[in-house]
């Protein structure tokens, strides 16, 4: 018992066991029957490749199909430590932002069109696989919403259209009848509409994109988790059960990234949570409003994000956070945040209360200082490629594909010219103080005026 009361006092700040990754209850998974889907052998014995994929998400899935657009004769081997789509591609909140890789201080106009072109890539680019290899991911062009909830927030709104107008995006303040049309809440004081950005299933997208990478002559490895990468010329790779050795690198991995040795000390692994309610009624639908289904979002700084999913449920997440101690990765589940997304959306509609919430999910994601991602190339050979620190990614892994793909041909265009391309991603402070400072933050917007709710 005195253990116990010890780790009672601290839980919030450890790793929750391994044993909860044990059952993931991701509402995105059940919609693939994930635990019936065929699952590739994973590597076995020594093997050579062309290029090696590490990583069997969004990112992985991508550059390797791109890189094959490329090099049609290449051999291109795809390593994933469980099945494509597992980590953060199959569990985040169905965001698919089209503006999360603009160059926002970036005064030059002709530079702001081609970081336009680029940030909207990945939706496009999601498009494409979906009219031209049937992808069926629920995909929804319906926009975004984003709503402020004080005044201070509402004035970020602004500011924030004002931005969208250097780029020559519309959007639109709404306030009073204009947004209770939108959408109900008794918190809602402004929201902004935006009518680029989309949501989808991205578990249906990670598995269907992975079906498109195979009928391209590339092979997967799952349940294939890598144990050690040793860079030079020839880079080896082991896993559990095999090896392989190949000549280019790409590191898919994200939050993963700093347990192969790479990013260390430049990333925080952070855990972020989801819920998924039951169905909701017609008259629960139209006691809410939302009729547009946009993707929804809030300006707190630690905000939330929600969407109506295929099938009449919400889908929330956000709100909370965890950081595990020494960068611990846990992609499983954490009562005590799972638990502030459900009060987070009953204090958004309390017309719902009693509403069920059936599915709560955890997943790691990569939070780098100032929130902006990497991609490039590095080594001492110059043949280890990389897209990483990517926290809003749906639209920009598929980006970060393209990109990789460019920079191995040698490329120079508006993709590998790119502001974030070999960005050079700032120190994240000692290990061993990253717990206390994620504490510090939480404490902060929790106790100092920042939540306007708490």
């Amino acid at each position: 018992m005195k253990y116990f009361s010890r780790f009672h006092n601290r839980g919030h700040n450890l790793r929750p066991p391994d044993l909860y990754e044990y059952f993931v209850d991701n509402f995105w998974f059940k919609t693939i029957d994930l635990e019936n889907q065929k699952i590739n052998p994973p590597l076995r014995g020594s093997h050579t490749a062309d290029v090696v994929i590490v990583g069997g998400g969004f990112t992985g899935l991508s550059s390797a199909y791109h890189i094959r657009q490329r090099f049609p004769d290449k051999k291109i081997v795809i390593l994933e430590g469980a099945s494509c789509g597992y980590g953060a591609s199959g569990r985040n909140g169905g965001f698919c932002v089209a503006t999360s890789l603009l160059d926002w201080e970036q005064p030059d106009p002709e530079i702001r069109q081609q970081s336009l072109e680029v940030s909207y890539y990945g939706l496009n680019f999601i498009k494409k696989m979906i009219a031209e290899y049937g992808i069926d991911c629920d995909l929804e062009e319906n926009g975004m919403l984003s709503v402020a909830l004080n005044e201070k927030q509402t004035k970020d709104l602004e500011e924030y259209r004002d931005y969208l107008k250097l780029f020559e995006l519309d959007s639109t303040i709404l306030q009073g009848k204009e947004l209770k049309q939108e959408i109900k809440s008794p918190l809602f004081v402004a929201g902004l509409t935006e009518p680029q950005g989309a949501i989808l299933n991205p578990a249906k997208l990670a598995r269907g994109m992975k079906q498109i990478v195979e009928q391209n002559n590339i092979e997967i490895f799952e349940r294939s988790v890598v144990t050690r990468i040793t860079p030079g010329k020839d880079h080896h790779i082991d896993t559990e059960l095999g090896e392989i050795r190949a000549p280019i690198l790409v590191l898919a991995v994200n939050a993963y990234a700093h347990k192969l040795g790479f990013f260390q000390n430049r990333v925080f692994p952070v855990n972020v949570y989801q819920i998924a309610t039951e169905p909701l009624s017609k008259a629960q639908w139209e006691s809410i409003g939302w009729g547009n289904r946009q993707g929804l979002s809030d300006e707190r700084i630690m905000y939330s994000y929600s969407i109506p999913t295929a099938d009449g449920r919400i889908l929330m997440g956000g709100r909370e956070f965890s950081y595990y101690e020494n960068d611990a990765i846990s992609s499983g589940n954490d009562k005590t945040v799972t638990s502030r997304v459900k009060e987070n959306l009953f204090l958004f509609f309390p017309q719902l209360e009693g509403l069920r919430i059936e599915h709560a999910w955890g997943g790691t994601n990569a939070f780098t200082i100032g929130k902006v991602p990497t991609a490039g190339v590095m080594g001492d050979h110059k043949n280890i490629y990389y897209g990483f620190g990517i926290s809003e990614g749906v639209p920009s892994t598929q980006t970060f594909g393209r990109i990789i793909a460019d920079l191995l041909v040698g490329e120079s265009n508006e993709f590998t010219n790119h502001f974030i391309v070999n960005r050079k991603l700032p120190y994240a402070g000692p290990r061993i103080l990253r717990g206390m400072f994620g504490r510090g933050v939480k404490w902060m917007i929790n106790n100092l005026g920042f939540s306007p709710i708490h």
